[in-house]
């Protein structure tokens, strides 16, 4: 009987390693106890069933309980962790948000065409301060990857904006249109993926650029007088792409900034953060 009972004791221990340590080290003697009285009971026809019912009972709970454990102590931490954006990144955001409302002013105002070069200024200084910020919030999690893609989203933005300020020839127009579109959604894809910023955000930036691409006029695509598929495609896409800076922006000037770390293990456990012997 003993036997058996320390083997059942040693089964119940393992299944209480599901819990946290902090957790275990308070309740564990009493949960242990509380085994021993519910497989009691069973033993001696007190509960129904016998003790199979009772195992199942336990295992149930163990699970159930120790993953809402898991889940407070994790919220408790990244709630501890938390701070609002800084300053800065609260200025690079509003940037990208008045970046994507300067091309989206377009469709909604009839703008005069004096201003077009001035939108296009805007909205290239303010795509260039919105990729800082969102280098700066993900660098951490994707240093290599972060950086690449803001680097060839600056080249491209200043090249385009170079074209724009000097009224450069037609061909270097085209040229720079498509570095700006291709290094846009290059950076919006690499964003999504790292997903430190929204998801969202950065796929309309990464699809809506691609589809803004078509309706440059060099690529044939898009005909004034006869107007194909992607005469509707290209306007979509620069919605869908501004929708996305904006995005960005109001993630990056908004949202907290939450560090997930791992709790480290209370002192004298094995493990991280108690002096012990990591595995």
């Amino acid at each position: 009987m003993t036997a058996r009972r320390g083997g059942a004791e040693r089964v119940y221990r393992g299944i209480l390693c599901l819990y946290p340590a902090e957790f275990r080290r308070r309740f564990g003697e009493d949960m242990v106890q509380l085994f021993h009285d519910r497989l009691r009971d069973a033993r001696s026809g007190r509960a129904l069933g016998g003790t199979a019912p009772a195992w199942i009972a336990l295992l149930v709970d163990a699970v159930v309980t120790a993953s809402r454990e898991h889940l407070r102590r994790y919220r408790t931490v990244a709630h501890s962790l938390s701070s609002a954006p800084s300053t800065a990144s609260r200025v690079l955001g509003v940037a990208g948000i008045v970046a994507g409302l300067a091309i989206l002013a377009a469709f909604v105002i009839d703008l005069p065409s004096g201003l077009f070069r001035d939108r296009l200024i805007v909205f290239g200084i303010g795509v260039i301060a919105i990729g800082i910020g969102v280098h700066r919030r993900q660098a951490s999690r994707a240093s290599t990857a972060s950086l690449a893609a803001t680097a060839v989203l600056g080249v491209a933005v200043a090249f385009f904006l170079l074209t724009v300020v000097l009224e450069a020839p037609a061909i270097a127009v085209f040229w720079s249109g498509m570095a700006l579109w291709l290094g846009s959604a290059a950076f919006g894809a690499v964003a999504a993926m790292i997903g430190v910023v929204s998801r969202i955000g950065g796929w309309a930036v990464a699809v809506g650029s691609l589809l803004t691409l078509t309706g440059i006029d060099r690529l044939g695509l898009v005909s004034e007088a006869s107007p194909t598929i992607f005469n509707t495609l290209s306007q979509v896409g620069i919605v869908t792409m501004a929708v996305g800076w904006i995005l960005l922006g109001l993630d990056i000037a908004m949202r907290r900034i939450t560090t997930q770390h791992a709790p480290a293990d209370p002192p004298g456990q094995p493990g991280r953060g108690g002096g012990g012997v990591s595995p």
